[in-house]
This record gives C-alpha cells, sequence and structure tokens, in this order.
C-alpha cells in the first residue's frame, strides 16, 4: 500500500477573487499567500490544500471535456455530512447534485467556475463494509446512469438530523 496522500489541488480561475472567496466559504479556507495571478490556500495543518490562479488565459471547459470530473472531500458520517450542507446553505452554496451512491451518500456543488466539488460520507460504519459492499452484486444496481445511484433531497438529510436519526436511517435515503 502506498503511503502516499493528497497535498493539494490545482485550480485554474477565469476570476481568482471569487474563487478565494468560494473556497475561503466552503472550506474555511485561509490565504496563506497571494499575489496578482496566485492564491495558496489552506483549512487544515498543511501548508496549502488549493493553489488558484488566474493568469488571464484560463477558457471555460466543456462539462465533458476529459480530466479531473470532480473532487471529493470526506465527512466522518453523515451527520456531519447534513452540518456541512446545513453550513453551506447559511452561507448561499447550494448543492447541484444529491445521490445516494449505497455505499457512501454524496453531496455536489461547483465552484465560480464550474469545477465540481464533492462532500461524501460512507453509508457503512467501517471502510470494510463499504469495500464488501463495492464488490456486490448491489453495487452494480446501483451504478446506473444518470446519476449512478438514487438521488435524495439535501433538506431531508437535514431534517433526519435534526431530529436525530440513526447513521443507518440517513443511509438508506433515497434508496427507501
Amino acid at each position: 500500500m502506498s503511503k502516499l496522500s493528497i497535498a493539494h489541488f490545482g485550480l485554474r480561475s477565469r476570476n481568482l477573487p471569487d474563487a478565494i472567496d468560494w473556497y475561503g466559504k466552503a472550506f474555511g479556507a485561509k490565504v496563506l499567500y497571494r499575489d496578482e495571478v496566485a492564491a495558496f490556500m489552506s483549512f487544515d495543518e498543511e501548508h496549502h490544500r488549493f493553489v488558484i490562479w488566474d493568469d488571464g488565459e484560463t477558457q471555460p471547459k466543456s462539462e465533458v471535456a476529459s480530466g479531473v470530473d470532480h473532487i471529493g472531500f470526506a465527512c466522518d458520517s453523515l451527520s456531519h455530512l447534513a452540518d456541512e450542507y446545513m453550513r453551506l446553505m447559511g452561507l448561499g452554496i447550494q448543492p447541484s447534485l444529491c445521490v445516494n451512491h449505497g455505499f457512501t451518500c454524496s453531496i455536489y456543488y461547483h465552484d465560480p467556475d464550474g469545477n465540481e466539488v464533492e462532500l461524501t460520507a460512507d453509508n457503512f460504519p467501517t471502510k470494510e463494509e463499504c469495500t464488501a459492499f463495492m464488490r456486490s452484486e448491489a453495487m452494480k444496481s446501483v451504478m446506473q446512469p444518470p446519476f449512478y445511484g438514487a438521488s435524495f433531497d439535501p433538506s431531508d438529510l437535514a431534517k433526519m438530523r435534526q431530529n436525530n436519526a440513526s447513521e443507518a436511517d440517513m443511509a438508506a435515503l433515497g434508496i427507501n
């Protein structure tokens, strides 16, 4: 097993101030360095998690262009995912898509440049159970286009959280 981990993401932007504002709000990321072209930001002990730049030549890309499709960030529970959804809604950041993938529930957002950012939480208590699901026939039945899972209303997840629903009940959102 590799001892590598993801250190940071480099993102081209067509509007550096808007991107800094969005990643600052969405992740609580702080600017650690900025000049007229780039900003280095972090939300934890790492010296930078995002490097965002606008060199004046960045062009919009097609939704179906090859390359990185989305960046996913893990929440430690479905309750945490619901809390993040409510926090972001309070900041005016709305999701673009919410999907129960069977082994995870995910809420997707678009940054100001249209990059897709996923917040996700496991639907099972252990990584081993998630992996077992991914290797099962149930995974085949869930992984059908267009969503590769069942869409759900994130406000339902928030209500379940506020009503102290169990993690198992939240994990069934959209599936049952």
